[in-house]
């Protein structure tokens, strides 16, 4: 199937679960089974049978040769992840889940991601100073577009009956911190095949919002995020400065701000 991006050409072979730039084979690395044995509803669930079994594919750094200039200005990478219907020991196939370091004034770096095929529920979660969290479960479907805010550890939870293709632009300087999600023993948050979703108990005090995706105002929803990337980076200068996600688009003083 070819992706929805016009600047390059993106083709995924669902049967070989091959990614193509313009005909050339994206590398990519899994995340199997056995790799989320500390993040499982189920801690029986890993066996030898299943723990090689590959649950998701991340192709980091999708196509941007073509575009590297205005990729590598920036500091921004276009990932595309593809995450299998897997019966999880009971539970929707997830990520593992990470949290973003700081980037200054007590914030860390946010990500986009947007929906290229299939459905999904993001579970975003954020440690207050007193202990309790704030989670939230965001329903997206096929060309939704959601931003996992700034201090919010985050989840694809892929709840749709085939594959889940997806797509990120996110800051390329740092690491993601696996660490908390593991020491957790998961997310806040287990969503089961049955309809139950279960509340992980090592998360003492929490508030839960949920609802359906939103249209992020000041993005183009009759493009991709790569080409809107490619034609108009300043939209995305909160991906590096993510203190502007918290004033109003049409004030945003993007001309005086080296991004």
């Amino acid at each position: 199937m070819k992706l929805n991006v016009k600047a390059v050409d993106l083709e995924f072979d669902e049967d070989d679960r091959k990614l193509f730039a313009d005909g050339k084979e994206v590398p990519f690395s899994v995340r199997k089974v056995s790799e989320m044995k500390d993040v499982l509803f189920n801690k029986e669930f890993i066996t030898t049978k299943n723990k090689g079994d590959i649950l998701y594919r991340m192709y980091r750094g999708a196509g941007v040769d073509k575009n590297a200039t205005v990729f590598s200005a920036h500091n921004i990478r276009y990932d595309v992840t593809v995450i299998e219907n897997y019966d999880l020991g009971g539970e929707f196939t997830k990520t593992l889940g990470h949290y973003h370091p700081i980037v200054k004034n007590g914030l860390a770096y946010p990500e986009l991601y947007e929906v290229i095929s299939g459905e999904v529920v993001y579970l975003l979660q954020k440690k207050n100073d007193d202990g309790s969290y704030d989670l939230q479960l965001v329903h997206a479907k096929t060309g939704d577009k959601v931003i996992m805010p700034p201090n919010y550890g985050h989840f694809s939870i892929n709840v749709g009956s085939g594959l889940l293709i997806e797509a990120n632009l996110v800051n390329s300087t740092f690491s993601s911190n696996y660490k908390p999600v593991q020491d957790m023993g998961g997310g806040a948050i287990f969503l089961l095949r049955n309809g139950n979703a279960v509340l992980n108990r090592k998360y003492s005090e929490t508030t839960l919002k949920h609802g359906e995706a939103e249209k992020i105002p000041f993005l183009d929803y009759s493009q991709s995020i790569y080409d809107e990337y490619i034609a108009h980076p300043e939209h995305f200068i909160f991906l590096n400065k993510p203190e502007f996600l918290f004033s109003k688009h049409d004030s945003w003083d993007i001309e005086t701000q080296d991004f």
